[in-house]
């Protein structure tokens, strides 16, 4: 019986091993597979996959003065006329 017990045990290890070792191989093709399309159409790869950063952040209603916009302003000198040749 113990002989039996130890054979199950093994058998179960070896299939666990061959489930992981599927997993890993199909994550690498598809990870190449990512890159390869992003090469051909040449577009970035977007392999960001979390839609909410933090899921248990509690959502915030609006400022109630309205839309508050926070942006980094930045002077944008005139151009010149003619293009120096």
């Amino acid at each position: 019986m113990p002989l039996l017990r130890l054979l199950f045990r093994c058998a179960i290890l070896v299939v666990g091993a061959l489930i992981g070792l599927g997993l890993f191989l199909f994550a690498v093709v598809a990870f190449v597979g990512f890159l390869f399309v992003s090469l051909l159409t040449g577009r970035k790869p977007n392999l960001q996959f979390r839609v909410n950063k933090n899921p248990w952040a509690q959502h915030r209603p609006p400022a109630p003065d309205g839309d508050v916009v926070d942006i980094e302003a930045r002077e944008v000198k005139d151009a010149p006329t003619s293009l120096p040749r």
